[in-house]
């Protein structure tokens, strides 16, 4: 009996975490792909944050869809909407950059953009603020970052604690790995879910638009909301949240799998 209660949750640990690490990668995976193509649409629409929105849901969709239903791909791809809208998704546009616009942008009807066309005839700008031929300034590069949800019990709190936890006096000097606060990733910790991110780079095949630019990224999380999952209804396509018990194991936000109708 004591050898089993030892053992036990160290076995535990394995199993579950290799599940959940690997639900994680496959996540990983799709995420990449859904950068690079929110990328590809940013780069034919003057790097508008809209399109790259639009296009990261129709990639990131794949991992909810689960069958091959009209009605499966729409609440995949309107649960994705939902994760944008929250702040579980944040999209930064790191080039090209402001200074870029400053040493190479033009008035275009009252808009300023990089110019798109003749780059192999247009001279470098000596001594400008960003260090870079208008050639790259015309390459669009995007940071993605997502809050994938924690779908395995047990190694949710587990990454929690080791995370996220706080210092108390019982335990001193016991609090977890991330010490920041406000940043995006330690947002999707308090919210139950991992951070995940991935880069994109493509040359922009328009005009990049200093007003599309500045939009700079999604939301991202206002506050913490403790609302981890979302549950599509396939007959009207609406979204709703999902409504979790706290752990109360642990104050980091994370939770269990059992479904609770929000007050």
């Amino acid at each position: 009996m004591v050898e089993f209660i030892i053992v036990t949750p160290v076995i535990l640990l394995l199993l579950f975490g290799a599940f959940q690490f690997a639900l994680i990668y496959h996540a990983k995976t799709a995420l990449n792909y859904a950068a690079f193509e929110a990328a590809r649409f940013g780069s034919v629409s003057n790097a508008r944050m809209t399109e790259m929105e639009n296009a990261f849901a129709r990639s990131m969709a794949a991992i909810y869809t689960h069958n091959n239903t009209r009605e499966d791909l729409i609440c995949a791809r309107e649960t994705v909407r939902k994760e944008i809208e929250t702040g579980f998704v944040n999209i930064e546009v790191l080039n090209p950059t402001p200074e870029a616009f400053s040493d190479f942008g033009i008035d275009v009807n009252g808009e300023i953009v990089i110019p798109n066309d003749n780059l192999m005839f247009r001279q470098p700008i000596v001594g400008g603020t960003s260090a870079i031929t208008i050639q790259d300034a015309n390459l669009l590069k995007i940071r993605v970052g997502y809050c994938y949800p924690l779908y395995v019990p047990y190694i949710n709190r587990v990454l929690g604690i080791l995370l996220t936890n706080d210092e108390s006096p019982s335990c001193p000097g016991c609090t977890g790995a991330r010490k920041d606060t406000g940043t995006f990733e330690r947002r999707c910790l308090e919210n139950g879910r991992f951070p995940i991110n991935a880069q994109a780079i493509v040359r922009m095949q328009s005009p990049a638009m200093l007003g599309a630019v500045e939009s700079g990224s999604a939301p991202g999380i206002a506050s913490v909301s403790n609302e981890p999952f979302y549950q599509c209804d396939k007959g009207s396509f609406t979204v709703e949240d999902s409504m979790t018990p706290p752990d109360i194991t642990t104050r980091t936000g994370f939770w269990t799998m059992s479904k609770q109708t929000a007050p």
